[in-house]
């Protein structure tokens, strides 16, 4: 019956694929900005939408926030720093880091 303890820690062994395809691949980055925070909201509703993350649509309180496919976005405005941050999250590496650079040059 000890060998049943074990049976979690070896499944992570066993699986690999299963164990680390929990965890999405997020990818960010961070613009200057000079504008007032309710412009820079409107701007990241429009980023959002533009690049295609129409679904579970949302205008934050400081941003927006979409879903496309297996990928969500978050763009959060801090335009009393100067700053608007872009974050993206999926399954793919690749796709992540290009769909983050799409959003952030519509911005």
């Amino acid at each position: 019956m000890k060998y049943l303890q074990l049976l979690p820690i070896l499944s992570i062994f066993a699986f690999p694929a299963i164990a680390v395809a929990q965890y999405p691949i997020i990818f960010n980055h961070v613009k200057d900005i000079s504008m007032s925070q309710d412009d820079c909201i409107s701007r990241a509703e429009e980023a959002v939408k533009e690049a295609g993350f129409n679904r579970n649509f949302e205008t934050l309180r400081s941003g927006a926030f979409g879903v496309n496919g297996s990928y969500s976005v978050s763009v959060r405005c801090e335009a009393k720093k100067g700053i608007v941050f872009f974050a993206v999250a999926g399954p793919d590496n690749k796709t992540a880091s290009n769909l983050v650079r799409r959003v952030q040059k519509i911005f």
